[in-house]
């Protein structure tokens, strides 16, 4: 950041006006910026966008001139830039402690547009280049003279800071942090980026910090224990998956509760956790290091080994329910790095879009409820007790004797009278012997006998049967990036 001992004017676009800048510090300059760790690439729009009002960046609390109208709108040479895939600076952070960081839009694929992002000064004597000439032109303002420069370009990095410093700078960017006294450093709100602004130059200009009134505490907030600590989760090897644990073929019956184990060493980074609408997730067991608010799983520890976490899942319905994990890692290639020239800031930008991330995913089906039948209950005979046979019952039939009564014809007596003719006598009929029919016992029948519907013999005897039972079955279913206790005004 570059700041002045006198007033330096501040030009906007289709607007001048002047801003007083408080004397912290004289204007010194750093070498040239070369590649570092690498970070991620960036590429034009795949067709060149016309002109158009770029968005806001997170928590950008507005105000009647705040930000300028004209500097949200992207025409002329920054829209050139612009489609050359270039990041573009927008305006400054409105806190009085510091303008930095800097809202800089840039074309992102993934998001289907411009995606504005809030860059973070990683050099706080240089300036900020996000100064707007009425020619529509980015530069800054020295003197009363107003700086041309190019495009802001993608870099791999800042040279002038070590590995270890980047990868602080990274973690900071990517993560919420303590800010001494009673704050926190993240974008949420002005004060709260300058709080994350002034941690990240506790990392690149520590000493120069110091020098100023800027109120911050670094060996409280960024000491060597917490350093020390930062670099382990930066250093380490992200890990993430989820399986199924229980049951172990796959599938579970409706209404029981399916155990997934998650693995992670992304300590302290927030896991997202989803499944199918109705399905609910919960911890299987309480647990001091795993903490799981609605869909976001947050798991404490440290060093490179996963530590598991049992989830358990229910559904009310049948089918397959899938459970799914994923979170973006602290790293490096989540930060993109820009600079505009050499006396321009090197800007640190989380990549909030498409960030490095790490997702897996397990399935379980849950079978459908079976369906209940009323069923028919069979008599049950209880062991040892004689076992009773429903006997059928044939009347009996008494048959009285036939006694066959003969006919015993009257014969007529005719007197024979002496001289008169006698008839001859009529043939004389044979009178049978009364004949008496007695019951017998009826004949044995012979060869074997037919099978009765009930599964014992059939009778062969004439007359009704009664007592036949049947059973059925039942189916069963920044003009100067480091201008501390400053504000520059708009008019």
């Amino acid at each position: 950041m570059n700041t002045s001992s006198s007033s330096s004017a501040v030009v906007r676009r289709k607007k001048i006006g002047l801003a007083s800048v408080s004397a912290v510090s004289t204007l010194a300059l750093v070498g040239g910026i070369v590649a570092g760790l690498a970070g991620p690439a960036t590429a034009a729009p795949a067709s060149a966008a016309a002109a158009f009002t770029a968005p806001m960046c997170e928590g950008t609390q507005t105000s009647a001139d705040y930000p300028y109208a004209d500097d949200m709108v992207i025409d002329g040479v920054r829209l050139d830039y612009y489609n050359a895939g270039n990041v573009v600076p927008l305006y400054y952070n409105n806190d009085q402690r510091s303008p930095a960081p800097i809202c800089g839009v840039r074309d992102v694929p993934e998001a289907s547009g411009p995606q504005s992002e809030w860059m973070y000064c990683t050099d706080m004597k240089e300036e900020t280049c996000d100064e707007i000439s009425p020619d529509g032109e980015p530069g800054y303002s020295d003197g009363g003279q107003f700086n041309v420069v190019g495009p802001t370009l993608p870099v791999g990095g800042n040279d002038r800071l070590t590995q270890e410093q980047e990868l602080l700078i990274s973690y900071l960017i990517q993560n919420p942090h303590p800010f001494t006294p009673g704050g926190v450093a993240d974008d949420s709100t002005a004060a709260n980026r300058v709080n994350r602004q002034l941690l990240i130059w506790c990392v690149s200009d520590k000493e120069y910090l110091e020098g100023t009134d800027a109120v911050v505490d670094c060996d409280a907030d960024l000491g060597p224990a917490e350093q020390a600590r930062i670099l382990g989760v930066m250093n380490v090897t992200p890990a993430l998956s989820i399986s199924l644990a229980d049951p172990a073929s796959g599938t579970l019956a409706s209404g029981g509760k399916a155990t997934f184990t998650v693995s992670t060493n992304m300590y302290g980074k927030p896991l997202t956790v989803s499944a199918p609408a109705g399905a609910t997730l919960e911890l299987c067991e309480p647990n001091a290091n795993v903490k799981l608010t609605g869909n976001t799983l947050v798991v404490t520890g440290e060093g490179n080994d996963p530590t598991d976490v049992a989830l358990c899942v229910t559904s009310p319905g049948a089918g397959a329910v899938k459970v799914s994990v994923s979170g973006a890692p602290s790293s490096f290639e989540s930060i993109h790095w820009n600079n505009a020239g050499a006396e321009c800031q090197v800007f640190a930008t989380f990549n909030t879009v498409t960030p490095a991330k790490l997702q897996g995913d397990a399935t379980v089906t849950f079978d459908a409820a079976p369906t209940t039948t009323p069923s028919t209950t069979v008599p049950t005979t209880t062991p040892g007790a004689p076992t009773t046979t429903p006997s059928t019952t044939v009347p009996t039939t008494t048959t009285k004797p036939n006694v066959i009564v003969p006919i015993i014809p009257i014969i007529p007596i005719i007197p024979v009278i002496p001289g008169v003719p006698v008839a001859p006598a009529p043939t004389t009929v044979a009178v049978p012997t009364p004949r008496v029919v007695t019951q017998t016992t009826p004949k044995a029948p012979t060869g074997e006998r037919p099978t009765s519907i009930d599964g014992g013999a059939a009778d062969e005897t004439a007359g009704p049967h009664v007592g036949i039972a049947i059973a059925g079955l039942g189916l069963i279913g920044l003009a100067a990036c480091g201008a501390i206790a400053v504000r520059r005004r708009r008019s």
